[in-house]
């Protein structure tokens, strides 16, 4: 009996022990690593081309992250100006209200005035990194909006203007009405040009009515906004070339593990590549395409295409030297 009651003890000790052992294993064991969301906007519609290789980044990245560190990161893309007002989302990105943007440096030269300098850049991404110019960019963010520069992921094509009707000469450009985002602005002005202002979709309306005699964009875009058929004459030369970036708020990037750092680094340098010479190819598609629909290509007298360009470089570095002339200086020495 005595034997009994010692072997039901040591039954009862056994189970005792082996509970205290799983409850310790289990209180041990590190916790599942909760997932990070970064939450993104771009500053064009979804179907624009910019978008589209935007989405194909966020595509390619999340497989990697998900096969290499799966359940880590996700990144959320929310939408464009449906959102936020592509003008306001770099603010929005320094406030922490959204953890990533892509979008072209004009949208925000109300925050970094000297970012409409990289227009100048003869450069590819990959060279400026090579030169400084992305530390230096990065210095700057993170200081004026508490951002950091994933990279700059395309140079895209020149602005060229649009017209529903010819010219000949830069003298023919004074007393015209041209539909213009803030940065060719003081360059239209010098000649004679009276800027206006409207969102992309409404230019065909304007053209057609007779509002405005035409619009300055890249030929890309105009695609993107059905604008081929009101686009009777490209202007040649282009100048200043729209260069565009992937933010990150800097207090999300610096709470991010190193290994995520680096693969999102990486997959942005590759969409750098991609960006560029798909860009490339589209131009030369597009201006074939173009010239199908009866579009006209007017090109200017080269020593007056000359004088034009040199006359949109000046006038561009003019106005922001006024704004941040330290920060000017140095990104123009970096950048050519």
């Amino acid at each position: 009996m005595e034997e009994h009651m010692d072997w039901k003890k040591t039954c009862k000790t056994i189970k005792v022990f082996i509970l205290g052992a799983v409850v310790f294993v289990l209180s041990a064991a590190p916790a599942a690593a909760e997932t990070t969301t970064i939450t993104a906007l771009s500053a064009w519609p979804r179907t624009a081309s910019e978008t589209l290789q935007f989405l194909k980044f966020i595509k390619l990245f999340q497989a990697e992250a998900d096969n290499k560190y799966p359940g880590e990161i996700k990144i959320d893309y929310k939408g464009a100006g449906e959102v936020i007002k592509n003008t306001e989302q770099v603010e929005a990105l320094r406030k922490g209200l959204i953890d990533m943007v892509f979008m072209a440096g004009s949208y925000y030269t109300s925050i970094i005035p000297e970012i409409d300098i990289m227009c100048l850049s003869t450069k590819t991404p990959w060279q400026e990194k090579a030169d400084g110019v992305l530390d230096y960019l990065e210095e700057i963010h993170n200081k004026k909006a508490n951002a950091h520069v994933l990279g700059r992921v395309g140079s895209g094509s020149y602005f060229h203007i649009f017209l529903s009707k010819p010219i000949s000469s830069m003298a023919d450009f004074k007393g015209k009405k041209l539909r213009s985002s803030a940065t060719p602005v003081p360059f239209i002005k010098s000649m004679g040009v009276s800027p206006v202002g409207m969102p992309p979709p409404d230019i065909f309306t304007a053209m057609e009515r007779g509002v405005i005699d035409g619009y300055i964009l890249p030929p890309a875009t105009i695609r993107d906004f059905g604008l081929i058929k009101a686009s009777k004459y490209m202007v040649y030369p282009g100048f200043y070339k729209p260069s565009t970036y992937i933010l990150m708020n800097l207090d999300k990037w610096n709470k991010l593990p190193a290994h995520l750092q680096e693969l999102l680094t990486t997959h942005t340098e590759e969409m750098a590549h991609y960006a560029i010479a798909a860009k490339h190819e589209l131009l030369i598609d597009d201006l074939v395409d173009f010239e199908k629909q009866g579009m006209k290509f007017i090109h200017l007298d080269p020593a007056e295409a000359k004088t034009f360009q040199e006359q949109a470089e000046a006038m561009l570095v003019e106005t922001i030297s006024k704004k941040s002339p330290e920060e000017t200086k140095k990104l123009l020495e970096l950048i050519k």
